[in-house]
């Protein structure tokens, strides 16, 4: 009956997949955003090793540094859900009441549409972008340490991570009912997560006390453990417990996430027949 019942909400991840290919200006835009800000990062962090006296930075040699900058770029966009956005637009422009009226789940659907997007992204433009970055790293600068089965393992857990990112939207997106600076919250929402995910800068850099409470926080299940679980930095016991932290906070970031949408459906005034 479940099953009966979630079957409807697939044409939301049909949805989701040809929103992305009918886009193209905005997968191409995406793709040179993460082009930029890889290179960016990946300058960066050439200088930073050119002049340290270590070789090996918080665990990284430099190829595999220029590894974790690819990755992360790609990892954080595919994972960027749009949840926090189509609340804001439904609650702005009023399309929330009509949302409402219909005999489906909210949350489903834009869960299910989130779906769709991330399987969208990485297929078309994730994997072949993350291939190039792999070439580059292993002919050009000698990376070492990859193995197939890391490889696989990367695309179900980068999933998890997407579902998390998609979890923590939806629950933010809850403030477009009570407040229109939703601009300020979505900006404030990608930076915290980008710095505490491991996206900037990698949590091995970081001081080992913040880095046993991010341990059991969402964020970095988000970026970090992907882009580790591909260069083969995860123990199989770390990788069971992260996991289970990730799936943990899905479920409890949903349970939160769904008692804030009925208090915030109580502030939605509907005018007409």
């Amino acid at each position: 009956m479940a099953r009966g019942r979630l079957k409807k909400y697939f044409i939301f991840t049909k949805s989701g997949i040809q929103t992305v290919i009918a886009y193209r200006g905005r997968v191409a835009l995406w793709c040179l955003g993460a082009v930029i800000n890889a290179l960016l990062m990946g300058l960066l962090w050439w200088a930073i090793y050119e002049f340290s006296p270590e070789s090996v930075i918080g665990g990284y040699t430099f190829p595999q540094m220029l590894m974790y900058v690819i990755l992360s770029a790609i990892v954080f966009e595919v994972i960027n859900s749009d949840s926090m956005g189509t609340i804001v637009d439904d609650v702005r422009y009023g399309l929330i009441g009509m949302r409402l009226m219909k005999p489906i789940n909210y949350r489903l659907q834009l869960g299910f549409t989130s779906l769709g997007s991330f399987v969208a992204c990485m297929a078309i433009v994730g994997i072949p972008m993350i291939i190039m970055g792999l070439i580059v790293a292993l002919c050009a600068f000698g990376l070492s340490g990859i193995v197939w089965y890391n490889v696989l393992l990367f695309l179900p857990v980068t999933l998890l991570s997407a579902l998390v990112y998609d979890s923590i939207g939806f629950l933010f997106g809850q403030l477009a009912f009570r407040t229109q600076a939703m601009f300020g919250v979505s900006s404030m929402t990608n930076v915290l997560i980008g710095f505490l995910s491991g996206s900037m800068i990698p949590l091995a850099i970081y001081p080992s006390w913040a880095q046993s409470i991010l341990f059991y926080t969402p964020f970095p299940t988000m970026v970090s453990l992907p882009v580790r679980l591909f260069l083969g930095q995860v123990p199989w016991s770390e990788l069971g417990i992260s996991v289970a932290v990730s799936i943990a906070w899905i479920i409890v970031l949903n349970v939160i996430a769904h008692f804030a949408y009925k208090g915030s459906v109580r502030h939605v005034v509907v005018f007409g027949g």
